[in-house]
């Protein structure tokens, strides 16, 4: 187990960990007192989980509830509650759940039938009051239970840090929509300063971290070592496989790149609704009221206690006179074969099931321990497949001691107090936007000329070119620079800037050099934007007039958990660097 050492800083400090999941999420935190050792606590009482609706985890249901001119009604479980549920259907509120998955980017589940949102809002916006919402109940459980944290909440001048997760398939376009949010929600302000208030984290090393925190053996983390975490949860299975470089203290470095699978348990409820629909599609019993009463109990008890596909299941809808023989209805209980039941789970424990196999190729399977966590990871049925499935490859599996599904909110907090991950894998070749100079002798420039655009200098240049910065499965540290030239020039001296994108390439070439020769693998990750100091640029005189010129370095740190880049130029030489502003396409 992780100890941490005392704060060193200065001044009191709360850091606030939130974990939007799929279904449900969670909230863990720490107060940062100088001279005393942090303490990570999770928030473990919302509104509308009292008395006998107390849930027994911690966790907060991902679900809201808007009026017909889309004001929020009610959230979390507040949003589940009898009374709540009446006023819905009486004025007919718009149900949201699931919207996470919407915020997922293009490549990850394209096409998918996800449950409508029938609100006129954005994603972005519904997510704001999701944060804002959960921050609020956080602030006034602290209140109630941390005396220190109630003196930092009253104060007006005191920061507030934030770590959000996130699952491994999302990148920058994906926490930019996060960043956003919190900054509607009024998490933090919409300044540098409020940038510097937010990290972010996969919930693959979130989850790792956590593992760590709470007491992973000695036998497992040892050097040379591999860890697989498999996170499995409401939306997402997210999988990450670790190398352990050194037990004292614990590091370690992402070895494989991470998959993420929409093939949580929300999938699995999909595909329950998706059987009742058509099983009692003749019935009297095909109302969305009775398919609605059916789904929440195959939710809440059906699904988590499956766990043999010899044996019958029920589920529990009705009373008494609700009963048809026809259709395996006897009063009120809807039975389901294990065979039924079992294909509900197939598809996700056969992709579980490959994605294992996929991360663990060419590693020794001596040196591996699997840790099951997440809330899905619960599930009897999905324990034993897997178990059978590591069992036949003489793999190790346990899940951390604890509840599990606190792991990702809790182990973000982890992240935040003590890093343990020193590399991370490239999930794609990078690379930036390349203009050559047209050379006649070069066939790919011939064949090229058409493209040929005049610079401000009077030459040629094709715009199509690529040069790769971070080929797909490199490992990248921290404090890894990758950088290349960029030469800019301007024929205007009030628009003395640079601007290049950054170019996502997914395709199957070892050296891709053209952006046209593939079109459709190259995506535009984020734009880099900098303006340097104008005594930095040249004045000369060209063919078409004058024009300014200067030779940069456009420099980018893809190793930490969100991309970062600086500029970087000669000026009476000594080498100058400069901030540079990374834009997203939804940020423009």
């Amino acid at each position: 187990m992780l100890q941490l050492e005392p704060y060193r800083g200065v001044s009191r400090k709360l850091v606030v960990a939130i974990d939007i999941g799929t279904t449900y999420s969670g909230v863990a935190y720490c107060v940062l007192d100088p001279g005393e050792i942090p303490k990570v606590l999770s928030v473990t009482r919302f509104p509308g989980q009292e008395g006998e609706n107390k849930s027994r985890d911690v966790k907060i249901p991902s679900v809201l509830y808007y009026d017909q001119e889309s004001t929020l009604r009610a959230v979390g479980a507040q949003a589940t509650l009898q009374g709540t549920q009446e006023d819905a259907y009486a004025q007919s509120w718009s149900y949201v759940k699931w919207f996470k998955l919407h915020l997922r980017p293009p490549s990850i589940l394209p096409g998918a039938m996800l449950p409508p949102i029938n609100v006129d809002k954005s994603v972005t916006e519904i997510l704001a009051d999701y944060l804002a919402y959960i921050f609020k109940c956080a602030k006034d459980f602290i209140s109630d239970t941390n005396p220190i944290g109630r003196q930092i909440l009253s104060s007006a001048n005191t920061p507030i840090d934030f770590v959000l997760s996130h699952p491994n398939g999302w990148s920058g376009p994906q926490q930019n929509n996060m960043r956003r949010a919190a900054i509607l929600a009024r998490l933090i302000p919409d300044n540098d300063e409020g940038i510097s208030r937010l990290q972010f984290v996969t919930e693959g090393e979130a989850s790792l971290q956590f593992c760590i925190a709470t007491g992973l053996g000695n036998d497992v983390i040892r050097e040379g070592n591999y860890v697989t975490i498999i996170d499995c949860g409401g939306g997402t299975i997210d999988l990450s496989t670790y190398r352990v470089v050194d037990s004292q203290p614990v590091t370690v470095e992402e070895n494989v790149i991470p998959d993420c699978l929409i093939q949580g348990s929300t999938m699995v409820n999909r595909r329950a609704e998706e059987l009742l629909r058509e099983k009692l599609r003749q019935s009297r019993f095909a109302s969305a009221d009775d398919i609605d009463a059916m789904m929440a109990n195959f939710e809440s008890m059906t699904k988590p206690t499956f766990r043999d596909s010899s044996a019958t299941s029920y589920i529990k809808f009705g009373g008494p006179r609700d009963t048809d023989e026809m259709f395996d209805i006897r009063r009120g209980t809807l039975s389901l074969s294990g065979t039924e039941m079992a294909s509900l789970f197939r598809p996700s424990l056969d992709a579980i099931k490959t994605a294992i196999d996929k991360q663990l190729i060419g590693v020794n399977l001596n040196l591996v321990t699997l840790l099951l966590v997440g809330g899905f990871a619960t599930s009897p049925f999905l324990r034993a497949e897997l178990q059978g499935h590591t069992d036949r490859k003489g793999l190790r599996v346990y899940s951390p001691e604890g509840q599990t599904s606190k792991a990702v909110a809790e182990g973000a907090l982890w992240f935040y107090l003590d890093h343990r991950v020193r590399a991370r894998t490239a999930r794609h070749t990078y690379g930036s936007e390349l203009a050559p100079w047209y050379t006649p002798s070069d066939p790919e420039h011939v064949r090229r000329r058409q493209q040929a655009c005049t610079i401000a200098n009077g030459r040629l240049a094709i715009p199509t070119g690529f040069a790769i910065l971070a080929r797909k499965g490199t490992s990248v540290t921290e404090t890894t620079e990758f950088s290349f030239p960029f030469a800019a020039y301007h024929s205007n001296r009030n628009n003395l800037s640079i601007a290049t994108n950054i170019l996502s390439y997914r395709g199957a070439m070892d050296n891709p050099t053209w952006t046209d020769d593939e079109p459709e693998m190259f995506s535009v990750l984020c734009h880099v934007k900098a303006k340097p100091a104008a005594s930095s640029w040249r004045r000369s005189k060209g063919p078409i007039g004058t024009y300014w010129s200067q030779d940069f370095e456009v420099i980018l740190l893809l190793g930490l958990t969100e991309v970062k880049a600086q500029i970087a130029w000669w000026e009476h030489g000594t080498q100058r660097r400069g901030p540079a502003t990374i834009i997203y396409d939804n940020d423009q």
